[in-house]
């Protein structure tokens, strides 16, 4: 069996989060594993967001 792995590196997961995941009109609620190193990143970048390989990524299911 795969072993888990963060969304954004290949650190083992630290918690797993709900965010909202959006590019333009395109939006998706997710529940995804992130390491701490990307959750800090995530929770610093609050409602505007954090930026990733073209999508935008803010926690919470808004």
């Amino acid at each position: 069996m795969a072993r888990m792995r963060c969304l954004w590196c290949i650190e083992p997961p630290y918690q797993e989060v709900a965010v909202l995941k959006w590019r333009g009109e395109e939006r998706e609620r997710l529940t995804v594993h992130l390491c701490r190193k990307h959750l800090a990143r995530l929770k610093e970048a609050g409602p505007a967001g954090r930026e990733h390989k073209g999508w935008w990524y803010k926690e919470g299911w808004w």
